[in-house]
């Protein structure tokens, strides 16, 4: 069995400029993803977008500018038919209210960077890069994610220009990083992809906006995408000043390339 994971992320990981970093990932099945695509794209039909990009259509920048015809309203009822949409697709858990139900699984891995540029000061144990942090969490979400549904192959997909992509080919080119994670000879990483031709990772990005705003949710479509059932890691100073005993040597014993810190 097959598992499609897509991982697109929200801010960027410098302090000087955003409060926190997220990067959000959704993992299906194929057969899962093909229902999901289909629905998607009669969303966007429907609204006349091409796509969807959360930051540009809130701010109504192009190519959801007034000149192409948009407005508040317009995105408004269009990203609501998308959280909508989403809503029909994902997972809905054992534990939740609602009947459960097999699905698409949304996971959003966050870090407050001021927390960890503190944490990263006081122990020199903490990564010095907030993006290995998230593309870790959010793989690790999705290999047990994959195994809690049977799956042995995993194909991953990340959006274009975002550093996450790296951490994890890092890994997968390090023969001893293999030879401690033997799940990773079951993944494929795929090139970078073009997020305005993916559903999935339109999905995702909207995932991430939602999270990196969430302090700030006034929208109806932000509060009910908010509400669904996903699983969620808000990452601040005193999860960041223990790493788990052990992992800080384990993964500088593979000597990984070094990688800009953050600021």
């Amino acid at each position: 069995m097959l598992i499609k994971c897509y991982f697109d992320g929200g801010n960027r990981a410098d302090s000087t400029q955003y409060d926190v970093v997220t990067l959000a990932a959704v993992s299906g099945m194929p057969s899962q993803w093909r229902h999901f695509n289909a629905d998607w794209k009669i969303i966007l039909k429907k609204h006349g977008a091409d796509f969807l990009h959360t930051t540009d259509a809130v701010s109504l920048k192009k190519p959801f500018d007034a000149g192409s015809g948009w407005s508040s309203d317009r995105v408004d009822s269009f990203i609501w038919e998308c959280v909508a949409t989403i809503g029909r697709h994902i997972a809905i858990p054992v534990h939740n209210s609602a009947v459960p139900r097999e699905g698409l699984y949304p996971f959003t891995a966050t870090v407050v960077l001021k927390d960890f540029v503190c944490a990263r000061g006081a122990n020199p144990e903490v990564p010095k890069d907030a993006t290995e942090v998230l593309a870790t969490q959010a793989l690790h979400a999705c290999i047990e994610w994959a195994e809690s549904r049977g799956a042995h192959f995993m194909d991953l997909f990340y959006d274009r220009s975002e550093p996450y992509r790296g951490h994890a080919v890092d890994r997968q080119r390090n023969p001893k990083a293999v030879m401690q994670l033997p799940s990773l000879t079951r993944i494929t990483i795929h090139p970078d992809i073009d997020a305005s031709c993916t559903p999935a990772l339109q999905m995702a990005d909207l995932f991430a906006w939602n999270v990196t705003h969430k302090e700030a949710a006034k929208r109806p479509w932000h509060h009910a995408l908010l509400d669904l059932p996903r699983g969620d890691e808000w990452i601040g100073y005193d999860d960041l000043i223990k790493p788990i005993p052990g992992v800080p040597d384990l993964v500088k014993s593979w000597k990984l390339p070094k990688r800009k810190p953050t600021r």
